[in-house]
C-alpha cells in the first residue's frame, strides 16, 4: 500500500450523535443504505482491476460539449441541498455538475457510521438557465462531476465563501492555501506523463464522504481510481488548518502493464516569469502559478529548480531512494512582479511528504 501526505501550503473523525446523523433529508435524494468500509473498497478496486475496463458514463456528450467555461458557470449548485448544509457535519459538501471539461460521471455517497448511501443526482439541485445546453439533459441522467467542500458551517457566511478543497475531472483535486487561494492541482495517478505516446488519465468515478463532527476533525473522503491501465482506493483525510492538510493513503493495482507510473503526481502552470521570459510576449512581468520544483533528499539534501518554459518538452530527472519530501512552490508574493487581478501572488505551494518505503 502506499501512503502520502499533502501538505496544500504550508487524525479520525469523532462520531456523530444519532440525533444529529441526518444529511438533509428533506431536500437530497437517497439511495437505499448499505455497509461500507474502507477496506471492502480496498477488495473492491483489485477485484475491478482483474476485470475488463469499463469507462465511467458519459451522459448526452452532444449536449454536454456545449458546456463550455462559460456555460458551464451559470450553472450552481443550489446551497439548500448541501449535503450537511443544515448539520450533521461541520463542513458542508456541494456538487459540480457535468460539463465540456469533465463530461464523465461520478457517483457519491454520504457514509454516517458505516453505512453509505448514494446521493441520487436531480437536475433541481442546480440552477440552470432555461437557455443552458443542460436544460436539454434527460432529467433522469446522473450528472455529478465532482464535489466541493466548503468553510465551516459555524463561522462566517460559508455559502458567500470559495470551496477549500475540490475535486473536479479525472483525478484532479486542489485546495486553498494559507492566502485563501487555488492554484496548482494534485492528481491520484499519472500513466505514462510526458512520454511518446498519449498520457493515460485515470478517473475518479466514485466518492464516499464522512462529515467532520467539529471544525477541528478532517472530512474523510473514500474514493475508487479507475483507467484501462490502473484501479485503485484512496482514503484522504482533509484537514482545515490555517491552509489545509491532506493525509492520504492509496492501494492500486495495475490493470495492464504501465512503463511510467506517476505516485503523488502535481500539475501547475508557468508561462514565464520575470527571469524566463521572452522578449515582448506580454504586457505583464510574469505569469505563473508555480516557480520552482523543491526536492529534499534522503541524505537531508535541498534542492530548488526554477521552473522553465522549454519550446518543447523536456524531461527532468532526480533520482534518489526514499526521498523526504518534494514539492512545487509559488515564491514569489509581489503583485507588482504580475500585475494582474487574479493574484498569482496569492497562488499556494504544494508539498509532499512520503510515508511508509517509497524506494
Amino acid at each position: 500500500m502506499l501512503s502520502r501526505r499533502h501538505m496544500l501550503q504550508a487524525m479520525a473523525a469523532s462520531a456523530l450523535a444519532a440525533g444529529e446523523a441526518k444529511a438533509n433529508p428533506a431536500s437530497l435524494e437517497f439511495g437505499p443504505p448499505a455497509p461500507f468500509s474502507h477496506e471492502a473498497l480496498k477488495e473492491r478496486a483489485k477485484a475491478l482491476a482483474a476485470q475488463p475496463y469499463q469507462p465511467p458514463p458519459r451522459p448526452n456528450p452532444d449536449i454536454v460539449q456545449k458546456l463550455d467555461y462559460d456555460a458551464h458557470g451559470k450553472l450552481h449548485f443550489r446551497y439548500e441541498y448541501a449535503l450537511w448544509g443544515d448539520g450533521g457535519g461541520a463542513y458542508p459538501i456541494t456538487f459540480q455538475h457535468v460539463g465540456k471539461y469533465f463530461p464523465k460521471t461520478v457517483r457519491m455517497y454520504s457514509v454516517i457510521h458505516g453505512e453509505a448511501r448514494e446521493i441520487l443526482y436531480r437536475p433541481e439541485y442546480f440552477t440552470i438557465p432555461p437557455t443552458s445546453p443542460a436544460a436539454a439533459l434527460p432529467k433522469d441522467a446522473s450528472a455529478f462531476a465532482g464535489l466541493w467542500v466548503m468553510e465551516a458551517r459555524d463561522g462566517p457566511d460559508w455559502k458567500a465563501l470559495e470551496p477549500w478543497v475540490t475535486f473536479l475531472g479525472a483525478s484532479y483535486f486542489r485546495a486553498v492555501g494559507e492566502l485563501g487561494q487555488v492554484g496548482m492541482s494534485a492528481r491520484g495517478a499519472a500513466i505514462t506523463p510526458g512520454g511518446q505516446g498519449p498520457e493515460e488519465f485515470p478517473d475518479f468515478v466514485a466518492h464516499w464522504i464522512e462529515p467532520a463532527a467539529t471544525d477541528d476533525d478532517p472530512v474523510i473522503l473514500h474514493s475508487l481510481l479507475d483507467s484501462p491501465s490502473l484501479a485503485g482506493a484512496y482514503r484522504f483525510a482533509l484537514h482545515r488548518t490555517k491552509g489545509v492538510v491532506m493525509d492520504v493513503e492509496a492501494d492500486l493495482h495495475p490493470r495492464t502493464p504501465i512503463e511510467r507510473l506517476g505516485i503523488a503526481p502535481l500539475t501547475s502552470m508557468f508561462w514565464y516569469s520575470q527571469t524566463a521570459k521572452p522578449t515582448a510576449i506580454d504586457w505583464r512581468p510574469a505569469v505563473h502559478d508555480s516557480d520552482g520544483l523543491a526536492l529534499w533528499t534522503r541524505a537531508g539534501e535541498h534542492i530548488l529548480r526554477p521552473l522553465n518554459n522549454p519550446p518543447r518538452t523536456t524531461l527532468s530527472s532526480f533520482l534518489d531512494e526514499n526521498p523526504r519530501g518534494f514539492g512545487l512552490l509559488q515564491r514569489d508574493r509581489n503583485f507588482d512582479h504580475y500585475q494582474d487581478g487574479v493574484k498569482y501572488q496569492k497562488r499556494p505551494s504544494t508539498w509532499v511528504e512520503p510515508l511508509g518505503d517509497w524506494g
